[in-house]
């Protein structure tokens, strides 16, 4: 437990009992979020599994946003900022 979790704990003896329930409470809602985060992953590699090659190469393609990012390159111009 660190400084100042302890500094926390010694104003009042009420504090403790909330703090374990709040730790506990912490505790559980990390184990459901990695359980949730963890079985949409799952589901999203089964997904890409039952593509095609094809498939699989577009949504490559439109998860990193390649298009989007090779739009927006080619829109870059020299607008004379640096002209002297």
């Amino acid at each position: 437990m660190s400084s100042n979790n302890k500094t926390i704990l010694s104003f009042s003896k009420k504090i403790l009992p909330l703090w374990e329930i709040e730790k506990g409470v912490s505790t559980e809602s990390i184990a459901v979020a990695k359980e949730e985060a963890l079985t949409f992953l799952a589901k999203e590699r089964e997904k890409i599994m039952r593509m095609s090659h094809k498939e699989a190469l577009k949504e490559l393609i439109k998860v990193h946003k390649i298009e989007s990012k090779i739009k927006t390159i080619s829109a870059i111009a020299d607008n004379g900022l640096f002209t002297i």
